[in-house]
């Protein structure tokens, strides 16, 4: 399974736009939580993942670097998500597939359906949020923040020994 990019049209008017992030015919994923972050210029979350959900990543708010990165296909994908662009765009993540952004704008807020409920970070994959085998290549113009649990997240390598098939 790959990640999968969902472009929607805005409509532009004098109180300002209106789009839709969630269409059930887009995909035959049923989601069942929604999560928002705000984050702050420089922030860096993630690598974080699992083995059975799936995630629709947008940014409703500012511009952010989204990377992707397929555990088992070694498939890394590189998106950004600017809410000021004429097309609203989303990616649809599937299971096994880790994902980390970066917020490049004074603010931003990251929106994300999952098809599971979030039962904590315990129960999730993390990866060291700037791990050399996945090479993210973070904007190192903006001083990064990140949080202990993705400094001190584990390497892909060891991920990869227990969960990879």
């Amino acid at each position: 399974m790959e990640s999968v990019v969902i472009k929607k049209s805005k409509m532009f008017e004098k109180r300002g736009n209106s789009f839709t992030i969630y269409d059930g015919r887009d995909s035959k994923v049923k989601f069942v939580q929604d999560k928002i972050t705000r984050s702050n210029l420089g922030v860096i979350r993630g690598f974080h993942g699992d083995g059975k959900t799936w995630k629709l990543i947008s940014c409703l708010q500012g511009k952010i670097k989204l990377v992707t990165y397929d555990v088992d296909t070694n498939i890394k994908h590189t998106y950004i998500l600017d809410s000021e662009e004429s097309e609203f765009v989303s990616v649809l993540v599937p299971p096994r597939t880790l994902n980390a952004h970066q917020c490049l704008s004074g603010h931003c807020i990251f929106h994300y359906k999952w098809s599971e409920f979030y039962t904590g970070p315990e129960d999730q994959w993390s990866v060291y949020y700037n791990d050399s085998d996945i090479s993210p290549n973070w904007d190192c113009n903006i001083p990064a923040i990140i949080s202990d649990r993705d400094t001190n997240a584990q390497d892909l390598r060891v991920l990869k020994k227990y969960v990879c098939r």
